[in-house]
């Protein structure tokens, strides 16, 4: 019946219950063969039944895909590790998420969830990254007259993850094939005394007559501190600018730096890794999931809808997923119970008749002996 109650329960593991004869009256003892004489089997009287054992079915259960990132089932050996203060438990079912604190917890008990190095927290945030590069390229034109700037703006990221708009112009020069980057025309907000070339001074860039880069091809930049941000530096990067004919065609390219982030959500991967995706596009292995294997982990005792150690068990052996015989993880997926709705009504129905045969041995008992009774008069 609890097999069947439990048919839809996640990570449900079914039990099995098996009968032994109570006791057995004998009646005559065996003999043994002789010369003349074959043996003989005793005579017993089996006197009832009693109950054998109950054992737990750890088998895995269909694993069933639920599209949702915070759900987990393991692929083979283990069990996901919960704690209540110093109480370990252990269950299959791995419908997890994170609370208002940023703690790893069983969705069914709302136990917290163990991993690599101990309690498992997700950051809420993620620090910023500084810009340290920014790539220019596309073409300044070769047609372009002497004297005449091209002027591009981008934004980075400071050191406490603040967004700043950086001004850049380039001056042809009256050199054939040279192009100048003006360390006056180079802003930060509007404000061209917040930076500076390194090494200072005007930057040269150079052309062969084939319109590629022959030199100048990187120049620092020191920006000063802003509102409390550290002093940045920048290295511009012009190896992808060309001198061609037609139109001046450039633009800021790839560049590091990413502002302050905040969680989107959180995934799983197959070695047990936690994930989180951030929403200024970043993600961060933040732990990784412990699972616990057991030398016999048909000998746990059950508690609670879990697991927790017993003397037949064996001591827990606690590791990481796909490591030392441990399975892996299926993400977005649960194990679902392992009873089987048809089989456990074949079983149940097995029992009913044998206890209705019981019970009809009681009647014909009674029936015998009264009919003894009424050969006595």
């Amino acid at each position: 019946g609890n097999n069947i109650a439990n048919v839809n329960t996640i990570g449900f593991k079914s039990s099995r219950v098996t009968f032994k004869e109570m006791l057995s009256q004998t009646l005559k003892g065996a003999s043994r063969p002789s010369e003349n004489r074959a043996g003989t089997n005793p005579q017993q009287i089996g006197l009832g039944v009693g109950l054998g054992s109950i054992d737990n079915d750890m088998s895995s259960g269909n694993l069933q895909s639920t599209g949702k990132t915070s759900d987990v089932a393991i692929q083979g050996d283990g069990f996901f590790v919960l704690q209540d203060g110093d109480q370990k438990y252990y269950t299959r079912a791995g419908n997890f998420n994170f609370d208002a604190q940023g703690n790893l917890y069983s969705g069914i008990s709302g136990l917290k969830v163990l991993g690599e190095s101990g309690e498992i927290q997700l950051d809420k945030t993620i620090l910023p990254e500084p810009t340290t590069y920014m790539d220019i390229e596309g073409n300044l034109s070769s047609e372009t007259e002497d004297g005449k700037t091209k002027t591009i703006s981008s934004d980075y990221i400071d050191s406490k993850g603040v967004s700043h708009t950086l001004e850049i112009a380039f001056k042809k020069s009256t050199t054939d094939n040279q192009w100048t980057v003006v360390e006056d025309s180079i802003k930060i907000d509007g404000d061209k005394t917040l930076v500076g070339t390194s090494p200072t001074g005007d930057h040269t860039i150079s052309f062969y007559q084939d319109g590629a880069l022959d030199s100048g091809s990187e120049v620092g930049l020191s920006i000063a501190s802003i509102d409390g941000a550290a002093p940045a530096t920048i290295n511009l990067d012009f190896t992808k600018l060309t001198q061609l004919g037609g139109g001046s065609d450039i633009k800021f390219g790839e560049m590091d730096g990413v502002a302050m982030g905040s969680l989107e959500s959180f995934s799983f991967a197959e070695n047990g890794d936690v994930i989180g995706s951030y929403d200024n596009g970043l993600t961060q292995v933040v732990d990784r999931i412990a699972l616990a294997q057991f030398e016999n982990p048909s000998g746990l005792t059950r508690k609670d809808g879990l697991f927790v150690e017993s003397p037949n068990s064996g001591v827990a052996n606690v590791g990481m997923p796909m490591e030392g015989g441990a399975g892996s993880l299926a993400p977005a997926t649960l194990e679902m119970s392992n009873a089987n709705l048809s089989q456990e009504f074949t079983n149940m129905i097995t029992a009913q008749r044998g206890f209705q045969a019981s019970s009809k041995l009681i009647t014909t008992s009674d029936e015998m002996l009264q009919e003894l009774v009424n050969l006595k008069r």
